[in-house]
């Protein structure tokens, strides 16, 4: 199912709180079937060598408990996103160019269309710490946390 994903992750400029940064995650059903969706969208920063970047990420409920989707075609799923931030040049900054969104830990994964983050040739995108939070069916509250 993730290769029928189309998805989008939107800096939200107006929750930046020192070094807490958020977006919106809107995964797309872009296949020609109704897809079952539930729990967490799994995150993963990639380098510039298209390798997984160790992240401590950790799955929260917010703005509540996940709730279970029959994704119709063209139809999209939400969810908020949480890190903080820190100095690329420091040796124990997890830093990448790219964001890979899927739907199961170990299943397949899709590059995310990123708006609002650093150009992708700068490699200037850095996690500490993530929090995910839960796959809801409308967009309302997703990044109110």
């Amino acid at each position: 199912m993730a290769a029928d994903l189309k998805v989008t992750l939107t800096e939200q400029p107006q929750r930046r709180e020192g070094t807490s940064r958020m977006a919106f995650v809107q995964l797309t059903n872009a296949s020609s079937r109704t897809c079952d969706v539930d729990g967490w969208p799994v995150i993963t920063l990639a380098n510039a060598a298209d390798e997984a970047v160790t992240v401590p990420s950790k799955n929260v409920a917010e703005p509540g408990k996940p709730v279970p989707v029959d994704l119709a075609p063209g139809r999209g799923v939400f969810a908020g996103i949480k890190w903080t931030i820190c100095d690329k040049a420091a040796a124990d900054c997890p830093t990448g160019n790219t964001i890979k969104v899927g739907l199961a830990k170990g299943g397949p994964l899709v590059v995310a269309t990123l708006e609002g983050f650093p150009n992708s040739e700068q490699s200037g995108i850095t996690v500490k710490s993530l929090q995910v939070g839960t796959l809801q069916p409308s967009n309302q509250g997703v990044v109110a946390w």
